[in-house]
């Protein structure tokens, strides 16, 4: 897609039930109303500094009526992160292969519930 408004970066949900959800956001993409979006030009936006501060957020929510986590509350929260932007990278690298890892696991156990919900429809037909 052609428009978009931010390249690379950190973003969470501002209000709802999910509020206080952290993310990275590799590329280009469009933001709505209901996230907040942290961008670094130094390169702090990345994977490993997403799932630290993911860690962390959720405790920042304010359970007052609709949960929310607003930009001046999340622009409060402290984290530790490694020093170097190697090590990042090397948290960042490893936690995807996780995630994709997860994400191989999960098309098979779904594929494995699809045998065998077709083996069991055809034992008692």
């Amino acid at each position: 897609y052609k428009d978009y408004l931010f390249d690379t970066a950190i973003t969470w949900t501002t209000d709802g039930a999910n509020a206080g959800t952290v993310s990275y956001r590799s590329g280009r993409f469009y933001s709505t109303n209901v996230n907040g979006v942290l961008i670094s030009d130094k390169g702090y936006a990345n994977k490993a500094i997403s799932e630290i501060l993911n860690l962390e957020a959720w405790k920042w929510v304010s359970h007052v009526g609709n949960p929310k986590l607003m930009n001046n509350v999340m622009g409060d929260i402290s984290i530790m992160i490694p020093s170097s932007f190697e090590e990042q990278d090397r948290l960042s690298d490893f936690l995807n292969q996780l995630d994709d890892t997860i994400t191989l696991h999960d098309q098979k156990l779904n594929l494995l519930k699809l045998v065998k919900q077709s083996l069991l429809q055809n034992m008692f037909i």
